[in-house]
């Protein structure tokens, strides 16, 4: 055993800066698969059947040939591409024969987490059984697949696995958070203690000891004593009837509104005084062109005091965000009068209403 450290942190010391890009996969060529240090970048893309299991895989195609391909008879990439279903791999995965030796292929996982040749390993040979018995499968090919393309599936088949390939999934073995006892060990004081798992290489577990950093032990030295606690499950989405009764509550609530911003707004026309500054901007006055102001105020007075113009309407105007079409029908039939404030919308009609700008609530 030994303080934790992995391909990556050696990596930093060659290409700072760069280290969160890297992280342990695997290179697929021919009939070769071995463990490799890869960069991630945008041009990886999803390999389908993994992703189905739990196991967020990415790969991308190199350029070239890899050097000689001349030997290569078998390109074990071929069925790992499969589509989930069928299980055949689409045509331009359908390497051999005129077609040639597929390109090399490098795949690592999408959160990070180290990929080995090991667990390249347990994949095809579950996938190998998996399209074995899509084969037989005379009938219902689709509940073959989704009997087998499940996390939990994959789960129980690693169970049965562990004991010939002990460090395969170290992360669905030993999840992060969970209590681990080792036994074995050359340092005595941690024979029997209980550890954290905080982290992983591709053959270790990094384990945290109390006052100590992690440490990485083999995984057949351990045994697991707590998995880690469940996420609190996710809140139910309200019901149809619940988002409804929402709605109608804040459509109320918008009503109260404009009905308490109109009532003063009406009141302070009747009394002749100065409405509200921070109401102004709703009845077109008091944005960034005041040329007008004096007109539009004009306006609405007159058709409160002699046009009979109440908060109500001004409310349900203001709530179906059509005040401006309401203050120019105003205007219209303020115009048509000979009250004292009709000259001002005879004005504001001869310029088109030029200047007078709207909010909304």
């Amino acid at each position: 055993q030994a303080p934790f450290s992995s391909g990556c942190a050696a990596l930093a010391s060659q290409t700072p800066g760069r280290c969160w890009r890297m992280a342990p996969g695997v290179r697929v060529h021919g009939s070769s698969v071995k463990d490799v240090e890869v960069a991630i970048d945008e041009q990886f893309r999803a390999v389908p059947v993994p992703s189905l299991l739990g196991v967020p895989l990415l790969y991308k195609t190199l350029p070239g040939t890899g050097g000689d391909d001349s030997h290569i008879r078998s390109n074990v990439i071929v069925r790992f591409m499969a589509d989930p279903d069928d299980g055949f791999a689409p045509m331009e995965w359908q390497y051999g024969g005129n077609r040639g030796p597929a390109p090399p292929v490098v795949l690592v996982r999408r959160d990070k987490l180290p990929f080995s040749s090991q667990e390249w390993a347990v994949l095809d040979e579950y996938m190998s059984d998996w399209i074995g018995e899509l084969g037989e499968a005379e009938e219902d090919r689709v509940a073959v697949s989704k009997r087998w393309l499940t996390p939990e599936a994959f789960k129980t088949y690693l169970s049965g696995v562990w004991e010939e390939r002990p460090t395969a999934f170290l992360s669905v073995r030993f999840p992060i958070g969970s209590v681990v006892v080792a036994n074995g060990l050359s340092a005595a004081d941690l024979n029997g203690r209980e550890g954290e798992v905080v982290q992983y290489g591709r053959d270790r577990v990094g384990v945290q000891y109390a006052e100590r950093g992690p440490i990485a032990l083999k995984p057949e030295r351990l045994t697991l004593v707590r998995a880690p606690a469940p996420p609190p499950p996710a809140p139910e989405p309200p019901s149809e009837e619940v988002q409804a009764a929402k709605r109608r509550r804040q459509e109320d609530l918008n009503k109260q509104e404009a009905l308490a911003i109109s009532k003063r707004f009406v009141e302070c026309l009747h009394e002749d005084t100065f409405p509200e500054m921070g109401d102004l901007h709703l009845f077109g006055v008091g944005t960034e062109y005041h040329a007008r102001a004096q007109e539009v105020l004009a306006v609405w007075q007159g058709s409160v005091k002699h046009g009979g113009t109440t908060a109500e309407e001004l409310a349900e105007a203001l709530g179906q965000c059509r005040m401006r079409e309401f203050f120019e029908e105003l205007c219209h039939k303020l115009a048509d009068t000979r009250t004292p404030n009709s000259p001002y919308a005879r004005q504001l009609l001869a310029n088109n209403f030029a200047a007078v700008e709207w909010d909304t609530l």
